[in-house]
């Protein structure tokens, strides 16, 4: 019964485990994880970045409003955000029940003329829409985005008071001159989509829309009001003119989506158009003009016609090459038979790249990034001739990649450093590389001296990704990316499985000094708070040094590279007096007097090693898993069979291997624990209270705790846990050998400390038991030793005399 009760913990265990890992966190992907295909990946920038800089702003137009929107009965802050006094907001919203635009400009005397006007117009404006839709939709606060109507006595009288206010000086326009040229470009363009099946008047009315909303960039530029950021907004709506196929605008889901074919209609040269104000919106900041790149880019990769007619546009021809490489799938997979897979470089990419070679190379915009998407298309040859037109770390990045194509990892090395060293200083306008490539274009270096054989410097590599990065030293969901890159895990694999521990005390020693510990924060600061996990990767990386020199049995040597005591961002115990206790206590378990004594002190060191054995003792990676708490089993590091791909040197496995946790197994101090507290019980009366007690909390150990690797949760049949036939064991010993405890039919989840005061008065009984039971068994003996003796001490005495007599 009792076995039956330990298999079914067992498996009950394994359930719950694949139940948390199933919802564990998100996990970085490691450099080290693949690194052949690490090495291989193409150099690439984020679209955003790249998009971005496709025609970099040289004028300062206000970008897209970032704050939150006041809320409506907060007076001062609406006027500050419309870029009014309070008592000019105050005045406009008494105008609001106003009929007319007429009435309004009648009854807002007092107010800038501008203000006035413009305030007109968006009331005839706001009548022009109820007739639409029944109510007003638009408003001073908000230009209408909804419904329009075009025509109408109503939206003439808008329209001329939107002109008056552009008729101003430009001196008594400042508060509305960007507002009304941006609504006067609204609709004339409404007009020409109303207009779009007359060619002429379609043209006319988009001209007039055009050259409004260029207005309206003009009028902010020359230090018009534009607290809405409509001048930027102005480039999109220009843009959105010629996107018109058969008189009618193609909606953006109509030229994403795969089943429509109306961007795939939209005449070249209007693409061309929309795509360079697109640019020039992005090029300001705008988040929505990236998305709207994004959106035509994708669209015109569909058709390699359709984009083969783009590439004599220099900022379209770019486009697409920043597209395909940030968002295109570098091969194609079909499994024609239902069974096999087979792939094939991405025919789009392949196409593109002999579109732009086709047309000339004299004439390739970005030839850097060309030679990226030239390497990722599989045309080496290409890449090659490329590299030299742009010089810069993206060009040096993809020279890299050419030579480790080769296998040439001298010459790879030498322009990975060349890289490096041509990075662009922060916030150059004209950089080439993304500064988030910066680290990975670091760690990749790291990667490729691991490769050499060069453990400290591959550490040193990674090391300045990690903390470039910040935090934890991973980077989690980049740009463009589904999941992150995991530098500061790929450094705790190197700290932790591969330099020795003279090469890591020596890297952290010459690079990477403790930061000060935080100061308490005062009652009711609002200073940030502090809290476990939450150091700089530096202290943490000391950290894994000092448990690995625990680990070592260097005791004295780990003091240094522990937390500062009272540092609240390694938790609440002292850390570096909970080693040195521990360090105590197995020096007093190798010297006590008495066994009891050596007992003792071995079990207060099992109890510490326990306790606070992932602090102490823990891997940071496999098989503890601190850097997730312990809570999950995974996520970083690596076992024996990641180490059996290429680049991975014979001296690399060997190190790993030397390395491997003794035992192997999850929360491996818990079985190191359980087994210095069973030497304990090696030296107490097996009668004791004491040894009953050690071995239940040993066994207690055991049990408590979520499940290890084999526990089931993996696909593997149901087996009983190590960890609860190690606590089964005890338990037999202590049935075997010792005496009947009221605790026992709980033994290992209700434990009282060992007593070992009584355990020693025990010892001093089974003394004198003994003594006593050997003199009753030898009393013959002892007799006639005692007459022996007797005698032997009465001939000497006599002899002595006698001889004493002889001389006298």
């Amino acid at each position: 019964m009792y076995k039956r009760q330990w298999i079914a913990a067992g498996l009950l265990a394994g359930i719950a485990g694949a139940a948390v890992w199933a919802c564990g966190p998100d996990f970085p992907s490691q450099l080290l994880d693949h690194r052949e295909t690490t090495l291989k990946a193409t150099p690439r920038n984020s679209f955003a970045f790249e998009a971005a800089d496709l025609l970099p702003a040289t004028d300062k137009i206000p970008g897209d409003a970032s704050e939150e929107a006041p809320k409506a009965d907060d007076a001062a802050a609406m006027a500050k955000s419309l870029g009014l006094t309070p008592e000019q907001w105050t005045q406009l919203q008494s105008l609001n029940q106003l009929q007319s635009g007429a009435e309004v400009y009648a009854k807002s005397t007092g107010l800038p003329e501008d203000l006035r006007l413009y305030a007109a117009g968006a009331a005839d404006f706001e009548i022009a829409q109820g007739a639409c839709e029944g109510e007003g939709a638009a408003s001073e606060a908000a230009p209408a985005e909804h419904c329009l109507v075009s025509t109408g006595p109503a939206m003439d009288h808008a329209v001329a008071s939107f002109e008056k206010v552009l008729a101003l000086l430009p001196e008594q326009a400042k508060l509305r001159a960007v507002w009304a040229a941006y609504m006067l470009g609204r609709i004339h363009a409404e007009r020409a989509r109303d207009q779009a099946g007359d060619a002429a008047a379609f043209k006319r009315e988009s001209d007039a829309a055009a050259k409004a909303f260029q207005l309206a960039r003009t009028r902010a530029l020359d230090g018009g009001s534009d607290t809405l950021g409509l001048a930027l907004s102005s480039f999109g709506e220009e843009a959105r003119l010629h996107l018109y196929v058969d008189g009618k605008p193609c909606a953006w889901n109509e030229i994403a989506g795969p089943d429509n074919d109306c961007g795939l209609r939209l005449a070249p040269d209007d693409i061309k158009h929309a795509v360079t104000l697109y640019a020039a919106q992005a090029g300001h900041g705008s988040g929505s003009a990236v998305q709207s790149l994004s959106i035509l880019a994708g669209n015109a990769l569909r058709d390699d016609e359709l984009a083969a007619r783009l590439i004599d546009h220099p900022v379209s021809q770019r486009l697409l090459v920043i597209y395909a490489l940030a968002r295109t799938d570098d091969v194609l997979s079909e499994a024609p038979d239902g069974k096999s897979t087979t792939s094939k470089p991405n025919p789009s990419l392949v196409a593109l790249v002999a579109a732009i070679e086709q047309r000339g190379l004299e004439h390739v915009e970005g030839a850097d990034r060309l030679a990226a998407l030239a390497y990722r298309a599989g045309r080496y040859d290409l890449a090659a001739k490329l590299v030299d037109k742009a010089p810069g770390p993206l060009s040096s990045w993809v020279r890299a990649k050419l030579a480790l194509q080769k296998g040439d990892l001298a010459a790879a090395t030498a322009a990975y450093a060349e890289a490096v060293k041509a990075f662009p200083k922060a916030n150059d306008p004209k950089a080439s590389i993304d500064p988030d490539n910066t680290h990975l274009l670091v760690g990749e270096q790291g990667v490729l001296a691991l490769a050499r054989g060069e453990y400290v410097e591959a550490m040193g590599r990674l090391y300045d990704a990690a903390v470039a990065v910040g935090g934890s030293g991973n980077e989690f969901y980049p740009a463009d990316e589904t999941s992150g890159i995991g530098f500061g895990n790929d450094v705790t694999y190197l700290a932790e499985r591969v330099l020795t521990i003279e090469e890591l005390k020596s890297f952290i020693d010459a690079r990477v000094p403790a930061s000060p510990p935080p100061a308490p924060a005062r009652p009711g600061s609002s200073a940030p708070g502090y809290y476990p996990g939450s150091a700089p990767f530096g202290d943490n990386l000391r950290w894994v040094l000092a448990r690995r020199l625990m680990r070592a049995g260097r005791y004295d040597e780990a003091q240094d590279y522990f937390p500062a005591s009272g540092d609240p961002r390694f938790g609440k115990d002292d850390l570096r007096a909970k080693a040195r206790e521990f360090a105590q206590e197995l020096h007093d378990a190798e010297h006590a007097w008495t066994d009891i004594g050596k007992a003792e002190a071995r079990y207060k060191a099992a109890a510490i090693q326990r306790e606070l054995g992932m602090e102490l003792f823990g891997y940071e990676q496999g098989p503890d898993y601190n850097d997730m708490g312990g809570g999950f089993q995974g996520g970083s590091g690596h076992s024996a069979d990641d180490l059996k791909q290429s680049l991975v040197t014979d001296g690399e496995r060997q190190r790993y291997a030397d390395t491997a946790p003794k035992p192997d197994r999850r929360f491996h101090y818990r079985y190191l624990a359980a087994d210095r507290a069973a030497g304990a019980a090696d030296l107490l009366p097996p009668r004791s209270q004491a040894f009953a007690a050690v071995l239940c909390k040993a066994s207690g150990w055991m049990l408590d705790g979520p499940p290890d690797y084999g526990d089931n949760g993996d696909g593997t049949p149901p087996v009983v846990p190590e960890r609860l036939l190690k606590a089964k064991a005890l338990y037999d010993r202590y049935v075997k050998q010792g005496a009947y405890v009221p605790w026992a039919e709980h033994f290992g989840e209700s434990c009282p400390e060992p007593d070992f005061a009584s355990a020693r008065v025990m010892q001093r009984h089974l003394y004198v038991v003994k003594a006593r039971r050997a003199v009753r068994h030898n009393v013959p003996l002892l007799t006639g030793g005692l007459v022996l003796v007797i005698g032997l001490v009465s001939f000497t005495v006599v002899r002595r005399r006698r001889r004493t007599a002889k001389t006298a």
